[in-house]
């Protein structure tokens, strides 16, 4: 329950991640099976469709609709009960690492009450706690990981072989469902649990493990997922596309590295450097005399199997690592060090004893500090309702470019401008995008409405210089920078006065886009910097505001 509590508490963040695909679970319930965007399996969309009913249901009970037609209504009119469910299955989701702890703890030889700490650990694990907060498939793959971890070391225990075989596939099934790129954690540790099988029960037998184990995801991959073989040539395109966005060739061979390290040391988006020197020094514990823990082949060859995943992954994403992009590596790392420190506390007497336990209290303690932060910044009021009050009453005519979501209603005027954008960008990539519904389109301005447009920026990956020479199908929304978006004497020509920079020192300085830096240069040399709103909720990707004033021009 505390698992749960910690991934729901300030589920209403206060506004939308761009990733979460609450749109298709939506367009799920009316039929439609092939998700708009193929970049993430539709399984979770599924998933998430299927508890927007049980929302449907709540509501009739509570008096929010009616009916169908009201549930279609208070969608448009407000997602946030949407948004809001899907985050609660995520929150859902990520608490079973606490249970998957636990039991996996028990399976390696600790008692009760040292796999209850092990399984504690998993309750706070902050970016754990984190990624629970965002309704996207990174928490179902890492648990989903977790649970192969759980179905091997079940696996190798038991008599009931073939049993345990097909679980293990089912797990592999999902973690595939909620990700593709779960192949660079599971490739590696199937390779793992073949050796490990194989010296223990013989080739041939570790052999039809895997073939079974293999076959069980062949049948239900395809039906989880059925959205994607209604589409494949959308799905392969889509793939194309994610491929330009994540691997940056102009980065050097292993420049990624020292980066992953970073962040397996940092107490919220990783281990904390506690747990991270106890993870390193696991396999060392594990063929050390003092180790009692059972399994030990099994549990080394998951930690080389999880090292090989990291060191991989870092490799072919180079400098582009989000935090969530090592969540199931983590998990894994998390555990082995939770159940080495067990160990060890268990099996040292006097000092050494009080050295291992005061380790493990430090290292809990940075995980308990970062969990609260965590929480703390989802409840925290976000910039945009102060930045928002300040527009409204300073710039209540003028045209606004805003680089986050303002909460307020565009005018019609403002949306048609969008909409007319959009147009012109599949006009000349020959595309076509998807039917806007009627519900969605202004026929009115509202009484508090802003004219604010959103920032032309592109999708993150396609941002780069380099990515204009990259050839990639172009789909809807998954298009490279335009050029002449970011001239900002073209802004002003067309009457925008205001600009509102999300992260305005990475735009001006970092990004990796040459017209996006000198845009931001052009706005602190020729405009006023008129306001500074300071990151509240930084994690959630919201980073320090600024605003200017170009009405000079």
């Amino acid at each position: 329950m505390v698992a749960v509590f910690l991934r729901a508490t300030g589920a209403d963040f206060g506004f939308f991640n761009g990733d979460e695909r609450v749109n298709d679970s939506a367009r799920f319930l009316t039929g439609q099976l092939v998700p708009s965007q193929h970049f993430y399996p539709p399984f979770f969309n599924y998933v998430n469709g299927l508890a927007f009913v049980g929302l449907f249901v709540f509501g009739l009970l509570a008096d929010m609709w009616s009916g169908t037609a009201e549930f279609r209504q208070a969608y448009f009119s407000d997602p946030t009960p949407f948004y809001v469910t899907a985050r609660y299955v995520t929150a859902a989701i990520g608490a079973l690492s606490a249970p998957l702890f636990y039991d996996c703890a028990r399976r390696v030889g600790l008692s009760a009450g040292h796999a209850f700490i092990v399984g504690s650990f998993a309750v706070i694990f902050p970016i754990a706690v984190f990624m629970a907060h965002i309704a996207k498939g990174d928490t179902g793959l890492a648990v989903s990981c977790l649970a192969v971890v759980w179905a091997f070391l079940a696996r190798i225990d038991t008599s009931r072989v073939r049993r345990w075989d097909i679980i293990l596939g089912v797990t592999v099934a999902l973690a595939f469902g909620f990700k593709q790129s779960a192949l660079l954690v599971l490739g590696p540790l199937a390779v793992g649990m073949i050796v490990v099988l194989a010296r223990r029960e013989g080739v041939g037998q570790a052999l039809r493990s895997f073939g079974l184990s293999v076959l069980v995801f062949l049948v239900l991959w395809p039906i989880m997922n059925i959205g994607i073989l209604l589409d494949i040539e959308g799905f392969l395109r889509f793939q194309r596309i994610q491929t330009v966005m994540s691997l940056r060739e102009e980065d050097p061979f292993g420049v990624g590295l020292p980066i992953t390290f970073g962040i397996f040391g940092d107490a919220v988006t990783g281990l904390n450097p506690v747990l991270l020197a106890i993870a390193a020094v696991a396999p060392i514990w594990l063929v050390a005399k003092g180790c009692r823990l059972a399994h030990r082949d099994a549990l080394g060859a998951i930690w080389m199997a999880n090292l090989a995943s990291i060191v991989v992954i870092s490799l072919i994403v180079g400098t582009r690592q989000p935090e969530h992009l090592f969540l199931p590596n983590l998990y894994i790392a998390l555990f082995l060090a939770a159940v080495v420190l067990m160990d060890m506390l268990r099996a040292y007497v006097r000092f050494p004893k009080v050295i291992v336990a005061l380790a493990a209290l430090a290292g809990f303690a940075l995980m308990a500090a970062g969990a609260a932060d965590v929480v703390r910044q989802a409840r925290a009021m976000p910039n945009a309702v102060r930045l928002a009050a300040f527009l409204a009453e300073t710039y209540p005519n003028a045209k606004i470019q805003s680089g986050i979501v303002l909460p307020v209603p565009q005018t019609v005027a403002a949306q048609r401008r969008e909409f007319d954008r959009f147009d012109s960008l599949a006009e000349k990539y020959d595309i076509d995008m998807p039917k806007i519904a009627e519900e969605r389109i202004l026929t009115e301005n509202a009484e508090d409405a802003l004219f604010w447009v959103n920032t032309p920026f592109s999708m993150s990956g396609l941002e780069s210089d380099e990515t204009r020479n990259e050839d990639f199908p172009i789909e809807p929304h998954a298009w490279p920078i335009q050029p002449d978006e970011w001239v900002l004497d073209n802004w002003i020509s067309d009457g925008f006065d205001v600009f509102v920079v999300n992260d305005f020192d990475h735009l001006w300085q970092n990004s990796r886009s040459s017209d996006i830096r000198r845009f931001h240069d052009d706005l602190l040399k020729r405009c006023d910097r008129v306001k500074d709103y300071p990151a509240q909720k930084p994690l959630f990707l919201e980073f320090d505001l600024t605003v200017f004033d170009c009405s000079a021009l």
